[in-house]
């Protein structure tokens, strides 16, 4: 170790890791949460993930655009909770299990980035080898702890990279990262908020109740309060402090007109539930809704892509299986989503996806409420309640055998159609904009101009394209404090369907297939980009290229 030159922090890191037994050439434990426990964390820490989406993924896009590296939100155990960045670095760094789920604090991971800064409680930068664990070595990490409002512990932000890759600025950005974190969540509070230097964007920030009683500040906040006299009250007096209401109203996520109490009394009776809508249109978040106010709130509520899962592997991570059940399976195994889901909801969404084996056996396992995980003999009693939901016309799928009628008619006890946002009408898309708005940026507003502008787009990507329209206008308006048509970046809308050399219109599935390839040729060939504008994942996309072949 000596011949490396260590910092103090790193030095302390050593010592803890030698003290607990562990051995520079051993290989580091595979600590991964159990995918129940992984939903029920991911579920808790929702409003966190949240802001990291919305505030800091955009700031980290523009600063280290094209650089290989990947920046990881953890909490306070160091489990990962979301990642992003260069997906070539993300496979180098699989093979060591630095992905979601995978916990890395010290004691199961050595000295690292994301579990040294949670043990010191203070950012910190590990170069290559001076990771304990030579397997580590490969890599160099910068990672900084993420505060919330009550200065309490939330998790830690880290940027990870190849160790020759590593720039100077990596640990300047991560702590600028993490400020942007802090000080989201801090305006999503309620109370005033009390801005010390207006001018500067990393400004002391303090949270006051009515009576000016302190609620919470940022990081720069903290220090200002250990240098100057506290009077809250003076300071509501003196500054004008903007007013954060309790609890933002949320996004309206079905029809308008529709209420969300005749799907939950079919829930709470056991009814399965499937919704069907256009991409983006908030069948997710009708879910969530259902979830909060059913009598299962407190049970885990379990969200499946159908169609991110592995081809190869759709099975295994539905029902699980059992240690060594195949090649390169887990020796403990894995629990599975359905029974991750036990005594609560399980969302399958973009169920048209699955495969008709993986439809048979899930058929079987709501017929006899139980589930046999891959390689094992023995079932598993499970109880959720069901939602199926699907931007695809499910029962025209059944017609071209390409899902099981009996799989259908036993999912849709309930049909559900969330009609697409460009059907609202305009008063209530008006109270979206708005409400999303002062959810994304209270200082901002929005100029009549500009809002007619978006009334007026139909956004064929629903509430996600609106909320992606909404946060890109919200970084170019930034400091301005209003939002203006300029900053509004609508795409150009598709032209009409393209008609065949015979004359003859385009099959829906061809018109299909073409825009997938345009949008993946507009995007220089970047799958992930593709499948994001898209709003699908790349495993559909990839079928949908290759159903063109």
């Amino acid at each position: 170790m000596s011949e490396h030159p260590v910092s103090s922090p790193i030095q302390r890191s050593w010592q803890r890791c030698l003290h607990q037994g562990l051995s520079r050439q051993q290989s580091a434990e595979l600590d991964l949460l159990p995918q129940g426990e992984l939903s029920a964390r991911l579920e808790a820490s929702r409003e966190l993930i949240a802001c990291f989406q919305r505030f800091v993924l955009p700031l980290f896009a523009q600063l280290l655009a094209g650089r290989p590296c990947r920046l990881l939100l953890c909490d306070a155990e160091g489990a990962i909770l979301a990642a992003s960045g260069d997906d070539g670095f993300a496979r180098h760094a699989e093979r060591i299990f630095l992905r979601s789920g995978a916990r890395w604090g010290e004691a199961s991971k050595g000295t690292n980035a994301i579990g040294t800064a949670l043990a010191e409680q203070s950012e910190v930068q590990v170069l290559g080898a001076q990771h304990f664990f030579a397997q580590h070595s490969f890599l160099s990490c910068s990672a900084c702890p993420l505060l919330g409002p009550d200065g309490s512990l939330l998790g830690v932000l880290d940027i990870s990279t190849d160790a020759a890759h590593h720039g100077g600025d990596m640990l300047g950005t991560v702590r600028l990262l993490a400020m942007t974190l802090e000080n989201a969540l801090l305006a999503r509070q309620p109370g005033w908020l009390v801005d010390l230097e207006p001018q500067s964007l990393w400004s002391a920030r303090l949270l006051l109740g009515e009576a000016g009683e302190l609620l919470g500040a940022n990081r720069a906040g903290r220090l200002w309060l250990g240098q100057y006299p506290f009077d809250g009250l003076q300071l509501l007096r003196e500054r004008r402090g903007l007013r954060l209401d309790a609890g933002v109203a949320p996004t309206p996520i079905s029809t308008p007109q529709d209420s969300k109490s005749v799907p939950l009394k079919m829930l709470e009776r056991g009814i399965s539930l499937l919704i069907e809508g256009e991409t983006g249109s908030g069948k997710e978040h009708l879910v969530r809704a259902l979830h909060s106010r059913s009598s299962r709130r407190e049970q885990p509520l379990v969200c499946v892509n159908c169609g991110a899962l592995p081809a190869d592997l759709v099975e295994a991570e539905l029902f699980g299986y059992v240690g060594g059940a195949f090649s390169g399976a887990r020796s403990q195994g894995s629990q599975g989503y359905l029974r991750a889901a036990h005594g609560g909801i399980l969302m399958l969404d973009e169920v048209g996806e699955l495969p008709l084996s993986a439809q048979t056996r899930l058929l079987r396992v709501l017929q006899e409420r139980a589930v046999t995980p891959v390689g094992s003999h023995k079932p598993e009693v499970v109880d959720f309640w069901l939602v199926s939901a699907s931007h695809r016309d499910l029962a025209a799928m059944v017609q071209a055998g390409t899902f099981r009628e009996d799989l259908y008619y036993r999912i849709s006890g309930w049909h559900q159609s969330l009609v697409p946002l460009r059907a609202w009408p305009e008063d209530e898309r008006q109270g979206l904009i708005r409400t999303l708005l002062a959810e994304m940026d209270p200082a901002l507003a929005m100029d009549e101009v500009a809002e007619r502008q978006l009334l007026a787009y139909p956004l064929p990507g629903n509430v996600r394209q609106l909320k992606l329209v909404l946060e890109v206008a919200c970084v170019l308006a930034e400091g301005q404090g209003v939002i203006r048509a300029s900053h509004l970046h609508l795409p150009a809308l598709p032209a009409d369907p393209p008609v065949a050399a015979t004359g003859q219109s385009l099959t829906l599935r061809e018109q299909g297939r073409l825009g997938v390839q345009q949008t993946l040729a507009a995007c220089g060939g970047n799958v992930s980009e593709a499948a994001r504008r898209l709003g699908i994942s790349r495993t559909t996309l990839y079928r949908a290229l290759k159903e063109g072949d």
